[in-house]
């Protein structure tokens, strides 16, 4: 016990274990902003590739779900926002309602638009 506080004073009165703080303080204050930016691009990636799906998911359901004369508008919507919520949970990814609901109205807007013969 005692060699090992002679090694600690040894430390202190070298300077060493202040210079081992002021390092590992230095090296948290340099890294750790740059972890944080790889941290935030990572995440922006996933945001940007989860949108891309739900935009090809929606492009997928709505045309099959236009010829369902059965449904009204408002439940083939509601099928729509079920069928991409469903997809992308089994991915593990999840978007807001809101954004969902969005990404199937831009879709039927762009079925709407798509003139007949290029549908086929």
């Amino acid at each position: 016990m005692s060699e090992i506080l002679s090694w600690i004073q040894w430390l202190d009165k070298n300077g060493v274990i202040a210079f081992l703080g002021t390092a590992l303080f230095v090296a948290y204050k340099l890294l750790h902003p740059i972890a944080q930016a790889k941290l935030q691009d990572e995440t922006s990636s996933i945001k940007v590739r989860t949108l891309q799906i739900a935009d090809d998911l929606a492009a997928t359901i709505v045309p099959e779900l236009a010829l369902m004369s059965t449904l009204s508008n408002e439940e083939r919507k509601a099928e729509a926002i079920k069928f991409i919520n469903r997809k992308l949970s089994l991915l593990d990814l999840q978007l807001t309602e809101e954004t969902v609901s969005a990404k199937v109205e831009k879709a039927y807007q762009e079925f709407k638009d798509t003139p007949l013969k290029s549908r086929s």
